[in-house]
């Protein structure tokens, strides 16, 4: 039987076959880094990587950019700390113990650090800036993201949120939760927890007013006493007319450096010198 003779011409080019170029498989395309700062994980050669991380980075280090037009202003400080209540009637700002101020008075509109309360029947942007810091809060306190009903309600007053905003940028932000029942009294959400090992004190139930759910102040911001200070003007102006104690403020779930603020601010030593923290659930 005679040999068959190849089909392919002397010099003729060989079949290509298109093929896709792995781009994601090698360390040096993919390669993750940890920011030291805010501490964020990230491929370095990803665009879309990095502006996340660009973002979130500020974000956690500078706080978010805070319109002058947002929010009710509750607290000012310029050269002085001055704490200021909004009235509900006429809209005026009044310091404690003081006269109306006016609106043109300096005090007031040139203020580099303030303290305001997020409306949430406006739609002018605060709302939808809240929203996103609380994003970030909670992935960072591992919280659930669940307290937004506590401040964004239109129809009923659970609680509210306030923020610190130190030039422009919102810094250090708190959810306040009202503990009232529905016939005006305390709930019984009340509860003691033992600080070193983190238990709560059995059939122990005292009344507190009202709850911190969540507080954060950006990385670059802390330890300056802007969290007391959002503690301070929150029991101030959580129900109007009224300041709540310290002793009536319970915490939510307190992280490790959460639990040293609730300590220092309304932590009580117990007999048995164990101390002592006000917690709600």
């Amino acid at each position: 039987m005679r040999a068959r003779k190849s089909q392919r011409k002397a010099g003729s080019k060989p079949n290509l076959i298109q093929s896709k170029l792995q781009v994601n498989n090698g360390s040096k395309s993919n390669k993750i880094v940890k920011c030291d700062k805010c501490e964020m994980s990230y491929s370095s050669t990803s665009i879309e990587d990095r502006a996340i991380h660009e973002k979130y980075h500020t974000l956690q280090l500078h706080g978010r950019k805070w319109s002058p037009n947002w929010g009710s202003i509750v607290y000012t400080e310029r050269n002085h700390s001055k704490t200021v209540h909004l009235s509900r009637s006429t809209g005026t700002i009044t310091p404690l113990n003081s006269s109306p101020l006016k609106k043109s008075s300096p005090s007031i509109t040139h203020q580099e650090e303030k303290i305001v309360y997020v409306r949430p029947d406006k739609s002018n942007g605060e709302v939808r800036a809240m929203t996103e810091i609380m994003t970030l809060v909670n992935n960072e306190l591992n919280a659930p993201h669940d307290e937004n009903v506590i401040w964004n309600s239109t129809t009923e007053e659970k609680g509210k949120a306030f923020v610190y905003i130190r030039n422009d940028r919102a810094v250090g932000i708190i959810i306040i939760e009202n503990l009232y029942g529905g016939n005006g009294k305390t709930s019984s959400r009340g509860r003691w927890m033992v600080y070193d090992s983190r238990r709560l004190v059995q059939n122990v139930y005292p009344d507190f007013k009202i709850g911190i759910s969540r507080i954060w102040v950006c990385r670059t911001a802390r330890k300056l006493g802007i969290a007391t200070k959002l503690i301070d003007v929150a029991r101030e102006n959580i129900v109007y007319g009224e300041v709540i104690p310290r002793y009536q403020v319970a915490w939510s779930q307190p992280t490790d450096s959460g639990g040293k603020l609730a300590s220092k601010y309304n932590g009580i030593m117990h007999k048995s010198g164990k101390l002592l923290l006000p917690v709600y659930i």
